[in-house]
């Protein structure tokens, strides 16, 4: 009995260290992000800068993010703020938020959080009914105006004209934030955002704003945190597992698929090869020991 029991400990021990180390590094991340669950798999290929290949370093389909929760919008750095001080994170200016978008709470099962970048916040202004962009100052003036009714300025207070951003992004293309849209539907603040890779489809209509994917400024209380972090490929594993989740009519980069297959194989492979390096070792060293005493 008392070998039984030795046995039968040998194998819960190191399930039970690894439950214990998954724990303790779970509770690490929800306290770190504030978050529960404190990471989020991107889904969608709008964050790729490339329709066929995941570049290292920018977000991917199958990509890993933690998730850190934000409660004011000065922790959020857009993507004209972030040109200005030289802040960019995953391969362009500005913070990447991850926010439920507009329907939900029609649709809570159907519509996983948006993964898109910050591209400008507006202050809504309550006694013009426009909105205040005085982060637009941080650029030059040739970089962007103000399409207005009668012609095109720089204003900054109570716009309610459609703003033009230049250069904006990898592809270096403008970019169009409908503030008409807005006026008397959004009374509120709220960040204009948008993916990366949205250029690509829509050309300067790409900010979510303009193609319908959250047709209203984002609110400070749908965000659900920054992305931080950067953890590639391994969220394919969960993609595949969850039926839908990727878009149709998208896919993940072959590249990705295959940086997965090869770290899944050195998951296996590597440990397996440390135990036959040991075991081999063992094998020399009794047999050593085992001629010594012949000796």
């Amino acid at each position: 009995m008392p070998e039984e029991h030795e046995t039968l400990w040998d194998w819960i021990k190191p399930l039970l260290a690894a439950l214990i180390g998954t724990g303790l590094i779970l509770g690490g991340l929800f306290l770190y992000t504030g978050n529960w669950p404190p990471m989020s798999v991107v889904s969608s290929d709008s964050m790729q800068h490339s329709s066929t290949v995941a570049d290292f370093g920018v977000l991917n389909i199958g990509d890993v993010v933690l998730v850190k929760k934000v409660t004011s919008a000065s922790q959020v750095t857009t993507y004209v703020a972030g040109q200005e001080s030289g802040f960019s994170s995953y391969g362009e200016f500005g913070n990447v938020i991850i926010y439920n978008s507009h329907d939900i709470n029609q649709h809570p099962y159907l519509v996983p959080p948006v993964i898109h970048r910050a591209i400008l916040y507006l202050q809504y202004n309550a006694s013009g009914g426009g909105y205040d962009v005085p982060s637009l100052l941080q650029l030059p003036f040739s970089q962007w105006y103000v399409v207005g009714p009668a012609a095109q300025s720089h204003d900054i207070y109570n716009v309610k004209g459609n703003i033009i951003i230049k250069d904006v992004g990898y592809p270096g293309t403008p970019v169009y934030i409908p503030i008409s849209n807005f006026v008397g539907k959004a009374n509120y603040s709220g960040f204009i955002t948008m993916g990366d890779h949205n250029h690509a489809f829509w050309g300067e209509n790409a900010t979510d704003q303009s193609v319908g994917i959250n047709p209203l400024p984002v609110k400070l209380q749908w965000i659900v945190g920054i992305a931080e972090g950067y953890l590639p490929y391994v969220g394919l594993i969960k993609l595949e597992l969850t039926p839908h989740s990727i878009p149709s009519g998208q896919a993940p980069a072959a590249n990705s698929v295959y940086a997965l297959v090869l770290i899944l194989t050195a998951i296996v492979a590597v440990p397996l090869a440390s135990e036959l390096v040991l075991y081999i070792r063992g094998e020399r060293r009794d047999r050593e020991q085992g001629k010594k005493k012949s000796d």
